[in-house]
C-alpha cells in the first residue's frame, strides 16, 4: 500500500483534507503544535508539518472513481506526479512520518527559547535587549537584563517584547 501527494492551494490544507474526505478518500495530514503570541498572550495553534501538502492513501477501487475530479476540489492544487506516475510515500515513510508527528505532538514549538535574545518593544526600557528566561503562564514572561551593571530578573508582558532579528 502506498499514499499519493496532493499539494495544496496556499494555507488550505485542511479544506483540502476535509473535500477529499468527503469523496471517501483517506487522508493523511500531519500537524505540529507551536507557539504563536497572539493578542498579548502565548497560545498554542496547530500547522502544517508539510505545508502545502497531505497525502492520500492509494485505494484503487475508490481513487480510479475519483481522480478525474481531485483537481477541481476546493483546497486543492494538483496532483504531485513525476514523469506522468504520481507522487508516492510507501506506506513505511508515512507510518514513520506518523510516529514523528506524535513525537512532537508532547513539544510544542517555543515562542520563545530560554537564553534567546529579546528587545522591549516600549516603556522605559525601550530598545534595550534583555535575554529570555522563561514564560510564567501564558500572559508575562521573565527576562534577564543589566541595570546599572547588576543582572536583574524582570517578570514582563508578553506583548511588551520581540525576538531580536539576527543579520
Amino acid at each position: 500500500m502506498s499514499w499519493i501527494v496532493i499539494y495544496t492551494k496556499p494555507r488550505q490544507e485542511a479544506r483540502a483534507k476535509k473535500n477529499l474526505e468527503k469523496l471517501g478518500l483517506d487522508v493523511y495530514f500531519p500537524l505540529r503544535s507551536s507557539e504563536k503570541i497572539k493578542d498579548g498572550a502565548i497560545s498554542v495553534t496547530f500547522e502544517s508539518l508539510f505545508p502545502r501538502y497531505v497525502f492520500v492513501r492509494n485505494n484503487l477501487a475508490v481513487l480510479s472513481k475519483v481522480v478525474h475530479m481531485l483537481r477541481s476540489l476546493r483546497g486543492v492544487s494538483q496532483i504531485v506526479k513525476f514523469g506522468g506516475r504520481f507522487g508516492e510515500l510507501h506506506e513505511e515513510t508515512v507510518e514513520n512520518i506518523m510516529k514523528y508527528e506524535k513525537a512532537l505532538s508532547s513539544q510544542p514549538l517555543k515562542a520563545y527559547r530560554t537564553g534567546e535574545n529579546v528587545t522591549f518593544t516600549h516603556g522605559a526600557f525601550k530598545n534595550i535587549q534583555a535575554v529570555f528566561e522563561e514564560s510564567e503562564g501564558d500572559r508575562r514572561v521573565i527576562l534577564l537584563f543589566d541595570l546599572l551593571d547588576k543582572p536583574v530578573r524582570l517578570s514582563v508582558p508578553v506583548s511588551s517584547v520581540r525576538k531580536v532579528e539576527v543579520r
